[in-house]
């Protein structure tokens, strides 16, 4: 059996370029596993040094060989996104302009958004799939500060801050040496009470 080799002229150029361009993981780790053949190394190693399967980076080597750099490429797309693109500029407006009354909620969450993706647009998410659509389909963070209650008073919010008393550090240090003073007293030892 012949031994496993790349046979292009000019490979190791070739990959190394197409690495530098390459942006998704699984393509990277595909040439990466290409060139370490090319540089010489041994198949065992390239397996144990990558984590890739034998086979897998046998049918790498025959594809490059036959197809170039073009070969290496994972082909698989994902699920096409439910939402055509108006749709998808619909949801975006309405979750920046905050929950609705009807909504009964003071900040939209993940299964909020599934009501809104169901009752509005007619089509079904997990939460997770509603996390996924947010970052990469809209293009927007599902993180968000604390919500805000609507009957919440900004104005009394601020009058409680600028009253509210602060304990002076002459008592919070006489807690922190004498520790606090609640509570039964035990040996050092044992868990059972003093008399």
């Amino acid at each position: 059996m012949r031994a496993l080799q790349v046979e292009r002229f000019g490979a190791e150029q070739e990959l190394k370029a197409a690495l530098r361009q390459a942006s998704r993981p699984v393509d990277q780790l595909r040439i990466r596993a290409v060139l370490a053949v090319t540089k010489g190394h041994r198949i065992p190693s390239v397996v144990k040094m990558l984590s890739v399967g034998e086979r897998a980076l046998h049918q790498w080597v025959h594809r490059y060989n036959r197809r170039g750099v073009e070969g290496l490429r994972d082909g698989r797309k994902g699920r096409s996104c439910r939402l055509n693109r108006g749709q998808q500029e619909q949801l975006k407006q309405r979750i920046l302009s905050g929950p609705a009354p009807s909504d009964g909620v003071c900040s939209l969450r993940g299964n909020d958004i599934r009501h809104i993706l169901e009752t509005d647009f007619g089509v079904t998410y997990k939460r997770s799939s509603v996390y996924y659509l947010l970052r990469y389909q809209l293009d927007m963070s599902y993180l968000k500060p604390r919500p805000l209650h609507p009957k919440g008073d900004p104005a009394a919010k601020e009058d409680f801050k600028k009253s509210f008393r602060t304990p002076s550090t002459a008592s919070v240090k006489s807690i922190l040496a004498g520790g606090w003073k609640s509570g039964s007293r035990t040996k050092a030892a044992s868990a059972s009470k003093v008399r």
